[in-house]
């Protein structure tokens, strides 16, 4: 398989990268105030070369045993889901995905719950853990955030189930794309960094900046924007940090400026190798200076034990997460892995 795998990326590298050459109608703009330094280098880590040779420099992990599998997985309690919320509360479902409520709010961020994280399923992996929940076990939402792009955050197939039963919250560019999708204009908002919509009188969502990148296709690299979502419901401040690099920056400004959080929904995983993923995603000792620089009281570590999207092995990223706030004499319970499925209720 390793062998077909690098032979398939050989054949297909003259013909992706000559598409990659036409590079129009980018979103992000360094020059732009509000977009600032540091991100822009990130889409050059995305490019096909680059990421040829690191495929052909690197060994696939060995595939999660059983074992490991079932150590991360609990079944949802979906009796309590289903009820009201007078605390806040958040179910983690898998991968990027979770399930926030507080006071008749459901919100869910990148929700995937489907089965592979690209559109033609013979090129990747399956995801080795199933979600939480699935389309029908969800209780009402009434909207949903989406960080960026790529297929482990955007599954088209997702987007299908949910429709116009819910308001997308989408980043800079990427309306149209839901739009083509059949979604109605009217339940796309489309925000820039910074940018505020309130979705009820109790209720205000804000795109905030993310060292990352976008494609979806050959050509569209950078055509929409990326970031991570701030939402406020009656006081209750969440923070999701959606896909990032570590950028010291953004995070101590989020921090200053809509924070403090009273959870905070960070990325532990897909960070090796680190000459390739420093640029695009943190790595679990970043995670916990996100943690602190935010002003977090409570934090998630997502984006870790669905997917085999880079080449760190399955428990690699919780353990090193607990080795970090061990070393650091901080409290494990404020940030510590948990099981998918499990929900943490903030009282």
């Amino acid at each position: 398989m390793q062998t077909l795998k690098r032979l398939l990326l050989a054949c297909l590298l003259p013909a992706l990268t000559c598409a990659c050459a036409v590079d129009g109608g980018v979103v992000f703009d360094p020059d732009k105030p509000h977009h600032g330094d540091g991100s822009f280098k990130s889409a050059k880590q995305g490019s096909f070369w680059s990421h040829f040779l690191m495929r052909m420099r690197e060994d696939d992990p060995p595939p999660p045993a059983p074992a490991e599998v079932a150590s991360i997985v609990s079944e949802a309690d979906r009796q309590l889901i289903q009820a009201p919320a007078p605390v806040p509360r958040v179910t983690w479902i898998g991968h990027a995905t979770a399930l926030v409520q507080y006071d008749g709010v459901n919100y869910l961020t990148d929700p995937h719950l489907t089965q592979y994280p690209f559109y033609y399923e013979m090129f990747v992996q399956p995801r080795y853990t199933q979600p939480a929940l699935d389309f029908e076990q969800m209780p009402p939402i009434d909207f949903v955030v989406i960080s960026h792009n790529h297929y482990d955050s955007l599954d088209h197939r997702t987007v299908d189930m949910f429709g116009d039963s819910v308001l997308w919250y989408v980043p800079l560019g990427l309306k149209a794309w839901f739009l083509d999708r059949g979604v109605s204009a009217a339940r796309v908002v489309e925000l820039d960094w910074w940018d505020s919509h309130r979705y009820d009188d109790r209720v205000e969502v804000t795109l905030t900046p993310a060292q990352h990148w976008s494609r979806r296709t050959v050509g569209d690299t950078n055509r929409s924007l990326w970031g991570g979502w701030v939402v406020d419901i009656a006081g209750f401040r969440s923070y999701f940090v959606g896909d990032s690099g570590y950028h010291q920056r953004y995070f101590r400004e989020i921090g200053r400026r809509l924070g403090p959080f009273r959870l905070a929904l960070i990325p532990i995983g897909a960070y090796a190798p680190r000459y390739f993923m420093s640029s695009a995603h943190i790595d679990p000792a970043q995670a916990v200076d996100v943690h602190l620089e935010v002003g977090a009281e409570q934090s998630l570590p997502i984006h870790w034990g669905t997917f085999q999207l880079t080449i760190e092995p399955i428990l690699e990223p919780p353990r090193l997460l607990v080795e970090e706030m061990q070393k650091r004499n901080l409290p494990l319970d404020s940030f510590r892995p948990r099981k998918i499925g499990e929900t943490l209720i903030l009282d």
